[in-house]
């Protein structure tokens, strides 16, 4: 008999991107065990990743658009993660922070990331202890919305 830990967690070893509709669509994320689970949005699923998950579709989306562009929503998930590994001050979105007005800090525990949420829409991924081309004006923005809770 074999006997399996209920704490047991595999690594991600793959994922797909599925459209339904023009304005529905979503990742589904796969494990070494053959477990899937279905996600809407990167954010959504960092309340279920842990640090080594986040690494691990990461290795997996870059390898997959090493020789080639990500398209369509797979660009999105693309983005997020390039923005979260490898910060670049000429990127847009940094770039364009003056104009942003920060809506919610929120920490994902498990992860370790940091997810900005601005009122144009645009949300920014942040791991701890990693250095991201802030402005003085969004680190004190950052600083006031934590101390308020």
């Amino acid at each position: 008999m074999e006997i399996e830990s209920l704490a047991t967690k595999y690594p991600i070893v793959d994922w797909k991107t599925h459209v339904l509709t023009e304005n529905f669509m979503y990742y589904q994320i796969f494990r070494a065990d053959g477990s899937f689970k279905n996600y809407k949005i990167f954010s959504e699923m960092l309340d279920d990743f842990d640090r080594q998950d986040v690494l691990d579709l990461h290795r997996l989306v870059k390898a997959r658009y090493m020789t080639s562009s990500p398209e369509g929503y797979d660009l999105m998930l693309w983005g997020d993660l390039k923005i979260l590994f490898e910060p670049d001050k000429e990127d847009e979105v940094w770039r364009n922070q003056h104009e942003y007005n920060l809506i919610s800090l929120r920490l994902f525990d498990s992860c370790v990331i940091h997810i900005l949420l601005m009122n144009n829409g645009i949300t920014i991924h942040m791991m701890i202890k990693k250095k991201y081309p802030l402005t003085q004006e969004m680190l004190s923005k950052m600083l006031s919305r934590k101390t308020r809770g």
